[in-house]
């Protein structure tokens, strides 16, 4: 039964409203068949890597290893995948053998996370063409190569006690190659260039919350369903 028909009109009126809202966000005509939360969370994710470019610091980190040699053995999954991360260090310039699923790397650590470097900064531009050019398949999974090899490093340089490398290596790992994967595909907008629409988007998110909660607070209110305080019971 409806209470206060004034709230009610108003509490049915937001509601329906936002719903109308809704439904054109979920069109897909916020460009290349996005509807309105892919464009937010695209928008959201170019911010996001404009502020994530560690390139020119995790080259300067590879650089300090520059003369550094490495000899270490390590195990892929599997005898193809050896082969695959071979290539890696092997254009790096790392004299690389391979038995079964073991490849053994022998050569500068310091050239070797150079080259993760170049690549993570292809990868980073959006560039797949030029790490598939240099290793012969596909980009992404090169780079998932170069992480999953790179962890077997990192455990093999823990083990001998290597720990300025490992620590080298896990910043590079960090700055660099995860920021080129993650955000490979993605368009780079910075967010001092874009203040208008991420003002927008904030304010809209903040907008749409509190008409959705509006909406519900008249509607019950109508129907007479208020939150009060009991009445404290006086004892005679």
């Amino acid at each position: 039964m409806i209470r206060n028909p004034k709230a009610f009109a108003i509490g049915l009126v937001m509601l329906l409203s936002f719903a109308l809202c809704y439904v054109g966000m979920m069109s897909p005509n916020f460009g290349n068949g996005r509807n309105g939360l892919n464009y937010a969370d695209d928008t959201f994710n170019s911010f996001s890597k404009g502020s994530s470019d560690f390139i020119k610091e995790s080259t300067q980190l590879a650089a300090s290893l520059k003369g550094t040699n490495i000899d270490l053995t390590i195990k892929a999954s599997s005898a193809a995948d050896a082969i695959n991360w071979g290539k890696l260090y092997t254009v790096s310039g790392a004299a690389v053998t391979i038995k079964d699923a073991s490849l053994t790397i022998k050569g500068d650590f310091g050239q070797i996370l150079s080259s993760v470097v170049v690549d993570s900064a292809s990868m980073y531009k959006n560039d797949a063409k030029t790490v598939e050019t240099k290793y012969g398949y596909n980009a992404r999974e090169a780079t998932n190569n170069w992480n999953n090899s790179l962890k077997k490093i990192d455990a093999a340089l823990k083990a001998k006690s290597q720990f300025a490398e490992e620590i080298v290596l896990s910043k590079v790992v960090q700055k660099a190659l995860e920021p080129g994967y993650n955000y490979y595909g993605v368009e780079i907008k910075k967010v001092g260039d874009n203040k208008a629409s991420l003002a927008f988007l904030l304010s809209f998110y903040l907008l749409y919350t509190v008409w959705y909660g509006f909406g519900l607070y008249y509607l019950f209110n109508g129907l007479g369903i208020v939150v009060s305080k009991p009445k404290k019971k006086v004892e005679v």
